[in-house]
């Protein structure tokens, strides 16, 4: 997610096998990390080890920005185990940058259990001496209902880490809690899962779990389906999903309500009043964007490699993300055309050369936009949008495209036949014939580390939150760019 580095022009091969832009370490780490589930495979193979690889690297020559990374990934993507792994690695390898990570990415108990358990599959005992005292820290920030609640099994439990790290009670009150975690005497949090599994999923139970204000606003949007099925009043479990501010603080990733929506339509339980709460939980996420200038094209790969799903329990794919965040970028966009794109000879409804070109209106469904969006399935032509672009400026007497914003895993594996070019000679090409000032923004969506554009009008972003959105009005100004945001974000 960051402005490419201009005087970076070194050519290597892609994962698709066809040339492609090397990518910087920061920008390749940054990409990787903000685009996965670590552990969960992809079409071209996951992207683990390059992590593990490059954070290592990073850890020895600039540690410090691979702990504000950290902290980004947690506290603003809400990537948990990825931001364990760097955590882990920044402990073996970057002792003094410890105590600041775990104090910013420890936000719940079983994060501290998480990295204990993940350190000691990377590097084995003993744990360091700076993790531990941090977690001896933080573990008394939390009373006995979060302990309680988050105390699960497991190879290591919140007693163990009481065990392995020493702390030493700042009170009293803190000293009996402890005694009790350790004894196994926590007194039974009163949960939804704690409650469900006592009285089971019915009608009851939800609405006095619902008027309890206990439970958090991801488990009634992920229990949406048992609330609907259990026949509870939804009326008060929509108002708080539709609420922009618990939507804010919720942290949620957009395609989070896309799976919701997937989910109950596949099961045909879709009121209009659960729809009307879902698409308002989605707008929120970019209401108060700042609008995007003059005439976009956005681009959105649905080609076969953008079919992996995100992870092997969910039935979101890559290309469902894109869509997603496509129509995202169209809602803030003063003038919009959007192009599905896979490879010249892969099937189009409309037959046009791989691609398919839409404009969506400023009210329509985003939720029926991504739902109703094809894919393909064919290979990856990243020329076709610069095709569409360059045709349609040829062809009519129009304002000219101020940009481009690539949605795509930039996995380029084909070109168009008898033309010499590249997808950056389009851009070029463009710029020459059209408007010199014209942007091209890449949002990587897979972070396999290479990349088709390169120089200074190039934005390359990665990730997929609705926060890559406000780095193309940032970048186009000169004044922000991911890497550089990540370079200096605030941490406590």
């Amino acid at each position: 997610m960051a402005k490419f580095n201009e005087k970076n022009t070194k050519k290597i091969m892609n994962r698709g096998g066809f040339p492609a832009y090397v990518m910087g370490l920061r920008e390749h780490l940054v990409t990787s990390v903000l685009t996965t589930l670590f552990g969960e495979p992809k079409f071209y193979g996951s992207t683990d080890g390059d992590i593990l690889r490059l954070a290592t690297t990073c850890a020895k020559i600039d540690p410090d920005f691979l702990c504000r990374l950290t902290c980004y990934a947690r506290n603003e993507n809400n990537l948990r185990s990825v931001s364990h792994i760097l955590c882990c690695v920044i402990a073996h390898e970057a002792h003094e940058y410890t105590r600041v990570t775990v104090r910013n990415i420890v936000i719940r108990p079983d994060d501290m259990t998480e990295i204990l358990a993940c350190y000691k599959k990377m590097y084995g005992k003993p744990f360091p001496n700076a993790l531990k005292r941090e977690l001896a820290n933080v573990i008394q920030g939390f009373d006995e209902y979060q302990l309680a609640k988050y105390d699960r099994g497991g190879e290591i439990r919140l007693r163990d880490v009481l065990r392995i790290t020493h702390p030493v009670p700042k009170d009293a009150q803190t000293e009996a809690l402890f005694g009790k975690l350790l004894g196994g005497t926590l007194e039974t949090p009163y949960t939804w899962e704690t409650e469900l599994s006592a009285k089971g999923n019915k009608k009851e139970v939800w609405n006095e779990l619902i008027s309890s204000g206990k439970v958090g606003y991801m488990a009634l949007l992920r229990n949406l389906r048992n609330i609907i099925r259990s026949g509870a009043d939804l009326k008060p479990v929509l108002n708080v999903l539709s609420d922009p501010e618990r939507v804010k603080k919720s942290r949620q990733l957009p395609f989070r309500f896309y799976s919701a929506y997937l989910t109950l339509q596949s099961q045909n339980i879709m009121s209009a009043d659960v729809h009307r709460a879902l698409e308002t939980a989605i707008e929120a996420s970019v209401a108060n964007m700042e609008i995007i200038p003059g005439r976009t094209l956005i681009a959105i790969d649905v080609s076969g490699s953008m079919g992996s799903r995100i992870s092997k329990n969910s039935e979101v794919r890559c290309c469902d993300v894109a869509s997603l965040l496509g129509a995202l970028a169209s809602r803030i966009c003063e003038d919009a055309e959007v192009c599905y794109f896979d490879a010249a000879g892969s099937y189009s409804p409309n037959g046009r050369k791989g691609y398919t070109v839409k404009r969506y209106g400023k009210f329509d469904s985003i939720l029926e936009i991504c739902s109703g969006s094809r894919f393909y399935g064919g290979g990856t032509q990243m020329d076709l949008p610069m095709i569409y672009a360059l045709e349609e400026d040829g062809s009519r007497d129009i304002k000219p495209f101020d940009r481009v914003i690539y949605f795509s895993d930039d996995e380029c594996n084909s070109y168009s036949r008898g033309l010499e070019r590249t997808v950056q000679g389009l851009a070029d090409k463009y710029r020459a014939e059209y408007n010199k000032d014209f942007w091209v923004h890449g949002v990587d969506m897979q972070g396999y580390g290479s990349q088709q554009f390169c120089g200074s009008q190039f934005n390359l972003i990665a990730g997929w939150s609705d926060s890559v959105l406000p780095f193309i009005n940032l970048a186009e100004r000169g004044i922000g760019s991911l890497v550089s945001e990540i370079a200096k974000y605030e941490i406590k």
